[in-house]
């Protein structure tokens, strides 16, 4: 066609010293270390195929890392190093910077470069949601109609509906609030995949499936769109969510007493391959407490007083969270103030009640960790 191949190489200036983007000479041997940026740019040089190769740094501008650029966006393309060196860049070559704003950035860097904005408000909500229905597991495409016509009565409405009403804890994007939503969604989708060597979904199960599209999504939304919000918040949120999902008329509406939070779905064992359906009785798909769920707590004598978990309805709720992002491998991110028991619901969830394929380590960060004791 009429495209050209491309290599890019992406990296994050902020997050690593000047001296291991561009190279550095050793204090006391004197002897040079190339960095990051003047490996890639070696590597790109000496190249024999006709590949673009686009550099692409994505993170914050600031003057200490982009004033070394300006030769390179200059019309001769040069690299200087601290070495000395000049490396001469090929016309295959291009420099491109993904960056939030231009603040800090110098008048010498803006003019060098050609500037594209791009508005969140323009690209809209439908690529995620378009882009995500294309790559639906098989079994769930004869669903993805009504998977689309849920996106389209719900998503856009719910998200105006934060962003007037809902205090939230930590700012988000519409476009990372969608994501969590499609994520939560691919978790509930797992179970159905069939996996070369694993015991397959019965068919009476996969028959069963379009019972659970609408729960699906509305306790994906709950905890995507709807959980970034206060205590207040969420009051607020799931008197709107019961009013929407009536209007609307979704087959399975929630309780009239206590939140949306409070529920979890409960699917009947539909997604559940072990479980062997009882032929006589065919359970039904239903919003259930949190706390019915729950095993009954019991002290162990003798047990360290820090190390007793009394479980609560949000420990409940961010453990099975925790458990069904993780077991999917889908990355977690738990906000909240000091003190609220985050490290210990994780500590407990990560420790004691994962898949033994799961092996835990933990790393403490500070203002002060830097990219090398990561490492």
């Amino acid at each position: 066609g009429n495209y050209e191949a491309v290599n890019y190489y992406v990296l994050n200036p902020k997050s690593i010293t000047m001296g291991q983007l561009y190279g550095e000479f050793d204090l006391l041997t004197h002897e040079w270390t190339d960095g990051i940026l003047s490996s890639l740019i070696r590597v790109g040089v000496i190249a024999k195929d006709t590949n673009k190769k686009w550099y692409m740094f994505d993170g914050p501008v600031d003057a200490v890392w982009i004033e070394n650029m300006n030769t390179v966006l200059d019309d001769n393309k040069k690299l200087c190093l601290s070495s000395g060196e000049i490396i001469k860049l090929t016309e295959a070559m291009t420099m491109m910077f993904e960056v939030q704003d231009l603040a800090v950035a110098s008048p010498a860097t803006v003019s060098r470069c050609g500037m594209v904005y791009l508005e969140p408000s323009i690209l809209g909500l439908k690529p995620f949601t378009e882009c995500w229905l294309n790559k639906i597991p098989d079994v769930i495409k004869p669903f993805s109609e009504q998977l689309e016509s849920l996106f389209n009565g719900f998503l856009e409405e719910s998200i105006i509906f934060v962003r007037k009403s809902v205090k939230e804890i930590i700012a988000s994007t519409d476009g990372n609030l969608t994501m969590s939503l499609l994520k939560l969604l691919d978790c509930f989708f797992q179970p159905f995949i069939p996996v070369e060597g694993m015991k397959r979904m019965p068919p009476e199960k996969i028959a069963r499936i379009d019972e659970l599209i609408e729960p699906w999504f509305i306790f994906a939304l709950i905890w995507s769109v709807g959980a970034t919000g206060d205590a207040q918040s969420r009051v607020v949120f799931s008197a709107w969510l019961k009013a929407t999902m009536s209007a609307k008329q979704i087959g399975l509406l929630f309780p009239d007493e206590g939140l949306v939070y409070d529920y979890q779905l409960d699917d009947a064992g539909i997604s559940n391959i072990e479980e062997e359906e009882d032929e006589d009785v065919i359970s039904e798909v239903g919003w259930v407490n949190w706390m019915d769920s729950s095993v009954e707590f019991t002290m162990v004598p003798d047990t360290s007083f820090c190390d007793i978990i009394v479980p609560t309805m949000n420990t409940i709720q961010m453990a099975y969270l925790l458990e069904m992002l993780l077991t999917n491998h889908k990355p977690i991110l738990c906000v909240g103030p000091t003190g609220t028991g985050k490290t210990l619901t994780i500590a407990d969830k990560l420790l004691k009640n994962l898949p033994l394929e799961f092996i835990s380590h933990f790393l403490v960060f500070s203002a002060r960790t830097s990219a090398n004791q990561t490492q």
